[in-house]
């Protein structure tokens, strides 16, 4: 029996799909590559493994599954790994052709039972492999954005900053993914990041509640911009609303109410990150003060005035 070569899916968003993160760690494992449903590599390897979730083929996934397939040669053997049973002709065709069939679950073998002799039952192992734990830090810093806007160069001198503390420091980082970036221009970034701050949790994309309490419980609030800080840049905001310490990156056009020292620290100009409890609390009161002259009512009595 050939070796698998290529696994090849429909799922590759690791955040959202459990699918996309069992098909990358298995790639990992058996040290392949993991492709699409239109990658050619399917229809030129001597033995792909398709895993693939059909209750959630997208448009156009089918038919380029179905091309790559039709065009390996006769008789070459593939396998499938059947996550769901949805009854779509696609997949009893697969079942029918494959030289092993994986089924996911008992559940799923047994639908499949009629359709091949060789059907398997498996199972997913665990796909959380990053098992480090939080360890008490004297310094804690969070920051919550859009994964491909990570300024990784400033991350680099706010790790200089924090490493010149002379006190243990961890960076927890929420991201989400805008729907016009690609999941590897966003993984790309994270990886910049990880290269540079090895002491980053990435905590995926957390709700709100999770990120007010993140931003009570840090040190640091971190978030930098192409440019400079902006009065329409609500991560800062939402901060400096809960008392945050904010670091970030200033220049001319930066809203007035954004103070080094006073309301927030800026990262240019900072020689040393202030840990003194002190300091700590001046900064984030003020930053609180600031903040309530942006707040949703006032906003909204703006746009009522005449």
């Amino acid at each position: 029996m050939a070796e698998i070569d290529a696994v090849a899916g429909n799922q590759f968003d690791r955040v959202r799909s459990g699918v996309a993160r069992f098909n990358r760690i298995l790639g990992d494992r058996l040290a392949v590559p993991v492709v699409g449903l239109e990658d050619s590599l399917i229809a030129t390897s001597a033995c792909p493994l398709l895993s693939i979730k059909f209750g959630e083929l997208r448009l156009g996934e089918e038919s380029s599954l179905r091309e790559q397939v039709d065009r390996r040669a006769q008789n070459a053997p593939f396998r499938l790994f059947v996550h769901d049973v949805t009854g779509l002709g696609i997949e009893q065709d697969l079942v029918r052709r494959a030289e092993r069939v994986y089924a996911g679950n008992e559940e799923v073998a047994t639908q499949l039972a009629s359709l091949s002799p060789h059907v398997e039952s498996l199972w997913s192992p665990a796909t959380i492999l990053d098992d480090r734990r939080f360890e008490p830090t004297s310094i804690a810093v969070f920051s919550f954005g859009m994964a491909h806007k990570m300024r990784t160069d400033m991350f680099q001198r706010l790790q200089g900053l924090l490493g010149a503390t002379g006190q243990s420091y961890a960076l927890f980082v929420s991201n989400a993914n805008h729907e016009s970036v690609t999941l590897e221009q966003a993984e790309q970034v994270s990886d910049e990041v990880r290269a540079v701050f090895p002491g980053v949790y990435f905590l995926g994309n957390l709700s709100d509640v999770a990120v007010s309490n993140y931003i009570g419980w840090t040190t640091f609030f971190a978030a930098f911009f192409p440019r400079g800080a902006r009065a329409n840049n609500s991560t800062v905001v939402a901060a400096m609303e809960r008392g945050a310490v904010v670091i970030t990156n200033l220049d001319e056009y930066s809203p007035s109410y954004l103070k080094h020292m006073e309301t927030v620290i800026d990262l240019a100009r900072a020689e040393r990150l202030p840990t003194d409890v002190a300091t700590l609390e001046r900064i984030g009161s003020a930053a609180s003060e600031a903040a309530r002259a942006l707040s949703w009512d006032r906003f909204v009595e703006r746009l009522s005035e005449g």
